[in-house]
């Protein structure tokens, strides 16, 4: 059922004589599906359970693995068979004319099945539906997503945005129970565009309740390998609380500072400082985490939020979207008991829903407390695969990483078409007849071009390919003329011309040429060395009087010809030269300026100009 209460429960009282309804039946169903998506909700948290890996296979479609999941109201999510989906097949494609950075996001659902016919009803409430299917519903969502509910534990963590700007999102997670005298996690979650210039940041402040090492100067710092092509990183750092117990500590003295720096950008923003409640040993800090910290409402909070399946980041190619990177479960929402001492519900919460920070007393009694992580990353074509494990010794936690090579694949446009070539004269037999220019619409380059002659055959329509001669041999079809093709290509111009040699007589006033044309444009490596050539406009947006110029400049990376080709994408919007040269039109209202990379055609940017009186 699709009901997002769970309470009260009730169920069903049987006597003899009791009348049942529908109503009765469905009471029956709720009282057991909420008794056991509460305790899913409760003992496992939310995540995906097993499965639902998420893989590119090729510009526009990615694949699904077969796999289970646990909503936020622990109703289960199954996916019984593999799903391959091209993006534009997706709900919510429209969602990225605003952002090219999306989230695969799954959500349970349900759907009538079986339509019937109801005979003890009016005519026109006659059709019903026999069977209720438990399915889910996948789509693709711009909006950022709401952390707490991720990151929360059920009230265990403090969440807070400690930067967010320039297409950076800076996350910070602090638990909010500690012991005295030891070790606690802060965890700092980094979002950023696949486009963006590589991250560092430093947080420094000073705290009378926590050290790192033995310095009460605390300095944290974060430099991102560029190396490692990821657009969601996960950061942790570790500090001690000092002995006190029983009280109620903030992490800093005052305000802490976050200082980010990405490419030519340096910023700096204030934190305000989490507070952190300090145990004075194991058995105060387990009564906290099971009472005050970890309630009912707060472990059954975030009804609404998905299992964010992947992260997507596009390209807009001008007639659609393409897929650049696929970033699997960036926010590690996975659930399930990993550790065999999590006798209690908030301990089981804590250990289970994906990624959180958790202060706990420490204990080596399992070699893999911390739980078997694997990571895949896509290779080219041309590399081997890679396979590396490691295994940290303090979170004891065993990681894999895997490193797949690609298809060796390649993109073709194809064109056809049919002309029609005029022959004439007494004397055919080696004669020589040729067309005009004919253009094959795949623009300038290498074509290949094929070419075959129509002709009849006992009213059945035949084509040859080649030369007519090979069934010259005696006993062959005379039906088949004997003609020789071969076309001319003009690869400055696009087009071609199609010539004819007659090696005996036929008949008709023409012969009637079909051709096919195929370019290989570029293959994987190709296309992918060119999604990192990045076109932006100076300034983006700009407000102008009517008739007013301004000039725009256009700033390319990714390769080493820095020319665009400019354009006015709205109609009487404007004119703007090859040099940028922009002028607004007498008529106010907002137009788009658009700079297309000469290097990479599909690579384009906008810029805004709003002409006001």
């Amino acid at each position: 059922m699709n009901n997002n209460n769970f309470f009260p429960f009730e169920r069903n009282r049987y006597f003899y004589g009791k009348m049942l309804t529908a109503r009765d039946f469905e009471i029956e169903q709720r009282y057991y599906n909420n008794k056991r998506r509460l305790l899913n909700r409760v003992l496992f948290g939310a995540g995906v359970v097993c499965g639902l890996g998420v893989y590119q296979n090729d510009d526009t479609s990615f694949s699904i693995e077969t796999g289970m999941a646990l909503d936020y109201l622990g109703r289960e999510i199954v996916v019984p068979t593999p799903i391959i989906r091209k993006l534009q097949m997706v709900d919510g494609y429209d969602s990225l004319e605003k952002s090219e950075q999306a989230y695969l996001c799954l959500k349970y659902s349900q759907f009538d099945r079986e339509p019937v016919n109801n005979i003890g009803a009016s005519d026109h409430d006659s059709e019903q539906f026999n069977k209720i299917e438990e399915g889910y519903r996948l789509y693709l969502s711009t909006d950022d997503p709401t952390l707490e509910d991720i990151y929360g534990a059920a009230g265990m963590n403090t969440v807070s945005v400690v930067y967010n700007a320039h297409g950076l999102r800076i996350v910070m997670v602090v638990p909010k129970l500690a012991m005295s005298g030891d070790e606690m996690d802060i965890r700092f979650i980094v979002l950023k565009g696949i486009d963006s210039q590589p991250v560092s940041f430093t947080y420094t402040f000073q705290s009378e309740y926590f050290r790192s090492g033995s310095s009460s100067d605390i300095e944290l710092k974060f430099t991102e390998d560029s190396s490692v092509k990821k657009d969601v990183f996960t950061v942790d750092f570790t500090l001690r609380a000092v002995g006190v117990s029983d009280m109620i500590a903030p992490i800093s003295k005052s305000k802490g500072e976050i200082s980010v720096k990405m490419g030519d950008i340096s910023d700096k923003m204030t934190v305000n400082a989490a507070e952190v409640y300090i145990c004075a040993d194991a058995e105060s800090f387990d009564s906290m985490k099971n009472t005050r910290m970890s309630t009912l409402e707060k472990h059954i909070s975030g009804d609404n939020t998905p299992i964010y399946l992947a992260k997507i980041d596009c390209l807009n190619i001008g007639t659609g979207f393409i897929i650049r990177n696929i970033t699997p479960l960036p926010f590690a929402q996975r659930t399930g008991l990993r550790s065999e001492d999590a006798g209690t519900a908030s301990a089981a919460i804590a250990e289970s829903s994906a990624p959180i920070v958790q202060s706990a007393a420490k204990t080596d009694s399992n070699f893999l407390k911390g739980g078997i992580s694997t990571e895949v990353e896509t290779l080219e074509y041309w590399q081997k695969p890679q396979v590396n494990a490691s295994y940290n010794q303090k979170n004891k936690k065993l990681s894999f990483r895997f490193g797949i090579p690609s298809s060796e694949a390649y993109d073709y446009a194809t064109s056809s078409g049919v002309v029609d070539i005029p022959i004439s004269g007494a004397i055919r037999v080696n004669a020589r007849f040729t067309s005009q220019e004919i253009p094959h619409n795949l623009g300038i380059g290498d074509v290949s071009i094929s070419l075959s002659v129509e002709y009849s055959d006992a009213g059945q329509r035949m084509l040859l390919f080649g030369s007519g001669e090979v069934f010259a041999t005696k006993g062959e079809n005379k039906a088949v003329p004997r003609i020789e093709t071969a076309a001319l290509l003009n690869p400055d111009k696009g087009t071609f011309r199609v010539g004819l040699r007659l090696l005996d007589y036929v008949e008709g006033h023409n012969v009637r040429v079909r051709w096919f044309a195929y370019k290989p444009t570029r293959d994987t490596a190709e296309m992918r060395a060119k999604d990192n050539v990045v076109v932006r406009i100076v300034p983006d947006i700009q407000k102008l009087k009517p008739l007013e110029r301004i000039r725009f400049k256009a700033e390319v990376e990714g390769t080493e010809n820095k020319t665009v080709t400019w354009s006015v994408n709205d109609t009487d919007g404007g004119n703007i030269d090859e040099n940028g040269l922009y002028q607004a039109p007498s008529a106010p209202g907002t137009y788009e300026i658009v700079a297309f990379s000469n290097a990479d055609e599909d690579s384009r940017t906008s810029a805004f100009v709003i002409v006001e009186e």
